[in-house]
């Protein structure tokens, strides 16, 4: 119970900072870029309950196998939004 609050939480922070890092750096975002990064919290909260979900029934060699195959793509995702979306502009 409290393993979901808490990545909960964790995804609400990472919200909040990445909203506060485009404001402090002046990164004009158009609503696509948060459309794309609002999906990319939402499948690594998926990614994280997935893990807890299987650690849960006691399987952890699933939660394993399952977290390294869907979290490279939460991985690769955060990368490019990173580069791509968030990456502050030199004029």
């Amino acid at each position: 119970m409290i393993a979901h609050l808490l990545i909960g939480a964790l995804a609400m922070a990472v919200l909040f900072f990445l909203a506060d890092y485009a404001r402090k750096n002046e990164i004009a975002l158009k609503w696509w870029h948060w459309v794309l990064t609002i999906l990319g919290i939402i499948y690594a909260v998926f990614v994280l309950e997935l893990i807890v979900g299987f650690l849960g029934e006691g399987a952890p060699q699933a939660a394993l196998v399952m977290g390294l195959v869907t979290g490279i793509v939460a991985i690769i995702w955060a990368v490019l939004l990173g580069r791509f979306v968030f990456n502050k502009k030199e004029a």
